[in-house]
């Protein structure tokens, strides 16, 4: 009998884990904005893309805040690579801090799914050592930290008013 009962505490850590993965998916569903693709959002490259996701969705309206701190509530808002770090802060994948950093470190994809980032040449920034970075969401989409005056938005994933898109990198591949 005590051995059913470790199999049985087996089964339910399993169940548990799986549960709260799937809880996270719905939320990030459940607040993807009516024009993103709900199903690219269940559809995450992993699991801590979902947990990102739903990070950079509850900044949305924040302000730009240039150099801006990377934890919640110190000054309210974020600049790109500041928004992109405290999303995957806050799914437990610590990435670097600046653009060029990620860029530089994190694996890169040849195209994107939800929670992959997206990398600019930006203003800062140069093809080999993009400016701007932000977080795909999904259905064409992205959240960003644009400029300052600009709040935290959900905007088309292209290369308009960038320069191009310089590529796509995965935080938390293995």
């Amino acid at each position: 009998m005590y051995r059913n009962r470790r199999r049985y505490r087996r089964v339910n850590a399993r169940f548990a884990a799986s549960a709260v993965a799937g809880g996270l998916l719905l939320a990030a569903w459940s607040h993807a904005s009516p024009g993103a693709s709900r199903a690219a959002v269940s559809a995450a490259a992993f699991p801590a893309a979902a947990t990102a996701i739903a990070y950079a969705r509850a900044q949305l309206g924040k302000p730009y805040i240039w150099g801006g701190p990377t934890a919640p509530g110190t000054a309210g808002g974020f600049d790109c690579s500041g928004l992109t770090q405290a999303a995957y802060r806050a799914a437990g994948v610590n990435i670097p801090r600046t653009s060029q950093d990620q860029w530089a470190t994190l694996p890169h994809v040849p195209s994107p799914q939800p929670g992959d980032l997206v990398f600019f040449p930006g203003a800062d920034g140069t093809w080999a050592a993009p400016g701007h970075v932000a977080l795909v969401i999904g259905g064409g989409q992205m959240i960003q930290a644009y400029a300052t005056g600009t709040p935290i938005e959900i905007s088309p994933l292209n290369g308009d008013g960038a320069g191009g898109i310089v590529g796509y990198a995965r935080p938390g591949m293995r």
